[in-house]
């Protein structure tokens, strides 16, 4: 189908939504396990087993939250699908479920998180979409990159767009979701947490702001159509399942940047604690942002 089959991996058989399901993570994670890292990538969270777990029910948190895996208004005739930093695979792997005629390839930078089965329509190439995507030019009809901005240097966030752009067919879908540090009804112990994670991700050369610019990008990438949202997702017990399933989400993902920040672990603890108590309290709730855009007609 593409011409460079070397990239891809399959693995056969096909597991079940329940499957994945009782893979996710209980509330606490093991204590003391060090976390390990990607070498020589900007991205700050961790490459291990417990990210993916914690993948896997941030997946399924976001989809309750939403509703559906993807916002575009896409055709069931949709028949080409990619995902770039598709992580463990699991929206790849779900979109095959909803999608079950259209071929679904995953990009990203290790395979290490990929699971031992997979849908017969699904492959996966390793690839860095700051280097550039190993895919010819038009090849796709739904392109999608969710929750990447940890991944991203700030001046990068252009040229990654027009990538997406580049291998997305015309009339084609692009879409980007992604989270900042926007938090509703957020108290000071909450306000403090965001800004520690702006300070490091800033001493990386990320920027989280970049988020509330996803529309524009698409637009200068040649976009028609565009459409952005902004979307508050309760944020704590206080709204049910799905904001329980969202605190849960936010406090692994605290968590697993500590580890990038001098800060004291009781202390750090402390804060996070104060700020999930804020959430309860003020009925918090976290922004999202998200933008797709139809590719122009040549």
């Amino acid at each position: 189908m593409f011409g460079f089959s070397w990239l891809f991996r399959r693995r056969k058989a096909r597991p079940t939504l329940e499957t994945w399901k009782r893979e996710q993570p209980t509330a606490t994670p093991p204590e003391s396990e060090p976390r390990a890292y990607l070498p020589d990538a900007p991205y700050l969270l961790p490459k291990d087993q417990q990210e993916d777990q914690r993948l896997h029910f941030q997946h399924y948190a976001l989809h309750h939250a939403f509703g559906n895996h993807y916002l575009a208004p896409l055709s069931p005739e949709t028949r080409t699908i990619l995902d770039v930093g598709t992580g463990t695979g699991i929206w790849a792997i779900d979109m095959a479920q909803q999608f079950p005629h259209a071929q679904i390839i995953g990009v990203d930078i290790a395979f290490t998180s990929l699971p031992h089965t997979l849908p017969n329509t699904c492959l996966f190439a390793q690839a860095d979409v700051l280097q550039g995507l190993p895919f010819p030019t038009h090849q796709f009809d739904f392109t999608h990159q969710r929750l990447l901005v940890l991944a991203i240097p700030a001046p990068r966030w252009p040229s990654v767009v027009r990538e997406l752009v580049r291998v997305t067919r015309p009339q084609g879908w692009v879409e980007l979701l992604e989270a900042g540090t926007t938090v509703q009804n957020a108290g000071p112990a909450t306000e403090r947490l965001l800004s520690w994670v702006r300070e490091i991700s800033q001493a990386q050369g990320i920027e989280l702001a970049m988020v509330t610019h996803l529309a524009d990008f698409l637009t200068q990438a040649g976009c028609q159509e565009v459409e952005a949202q902004d979307i508050p997702v309760p944020l704590g017990s206080w709204a049910g399942r799905s904001g329980h399933m969202l605190k849960l989400d936010a406090l692994r993902v605290f968590e697993a940047l500590r580890p990038r920040t001098p800060i004291a672990p009781a202390a750090f603890e402390a804060m996070l604690n104060a700020a999930a108590e804020e959430w309860e309290q003020n009925h918090a709730s976290y922004v999202f942002h998200a933008a797709y855009g139809r590719v122009a007609l040549l």
